[in-house]
């Protein structure tokens, strides 16, 4: 497998490289001197404590109540009901929605569950305000949709949103939002013209894996994931 070194001169396999995954099963067998957080004792032991400040606890204590929730009672969740059971967890009331006009119609969906299950959705959708390319600094020549990620944040900065969702914004769009978000932010969809909507599904088939890997100079890859 290809190494590479780290700062401290150590060197380690990206986690995408290992073939034993040994924290899958909480390293059973010892800590590999390999393992990025093994190669790096000084940021390992200083995490517990980021875990435990406040503005850190409240988000990674929802998220691991509602896990619970789901493994306790056999009952698997789907990504739209975490996303409003996260948001009752967190305790929150309103809540920002940065919506891709391609999919509106399946988020006003979304906003009036929200709102059933006493969540007060605020939605903007990425051509809100018709400002043209050329006034966000977009050649003339390039042809592309007018969205505008940073309005949508503002405008829920402005409302007070306690907590963002993002549903559909197109890649670099999602990371406009969230650059000026004020508030914390999650996924409920992403974009994805080819596969409805489902990123890894292309990793998942034969295909598409075949026909990506062949794009950027890979040879085919015949096994399976």
């Amino acid at each position: 497998m290809k190494e590479a070194s780290v700062n401290n001169g150590k060197k380690l396999l990206w986690c995408d490289q290992c073939k034993v995954n040994h924290c899958f099963e909480g390293y059973k067998n010892g800590k590999p001197s390999y393992c990025p957080a093994v190669a790096n004792p000084d940021i390992l032991e200083s995490i517990p404590d980021k875990y435990l400040k406040p503005e850190v606890a409240k988000f990674h204590l929802a998220i691991s109540r509602l896990q619970d929730r789901q493994k306790t009672s056999g009952i698997e969740m789907s990504r739209i009901q975490e996303s409003i059971e996260y948001a009752k967890e967190l305790k929150v009331k309103k809540v920002g929605l940065a919506v891709c006009n391609t999919m509106l119609w399946q988020a006003t969906e979304f906003a009036k569950l929200m709102r059933l299950a006493g969540l007060e959705p605020c939605t903007v959708n990425c051509m809100a305000g018709g400002m043209t390319q050329e006034e966000t600094g977009i050649p003339e020549e390039w042809t592309v949709a007018p969205c505008n990620p940073v309005l949508q944040a503002e405008i829920l900065n402005k409302e007070g949103t306690e907590f963002n969702f993002i549903y559909g914004l197109c890649v670099g769009h999602d990371t406009l939002f969230i650059q000026h978000s004020k508030a914390p932010v999650s996924v409920v969809v992403v974009k994805d013209r080819v596969t409805v909507n489902n990123p890894g599904a292309v990793l998942s088939s034969f295909y598409h894996r075949n026909k990506l890997w062949m794009e950027y100079g890979g040879e085919p890859d015949n096994s399976r994931i």
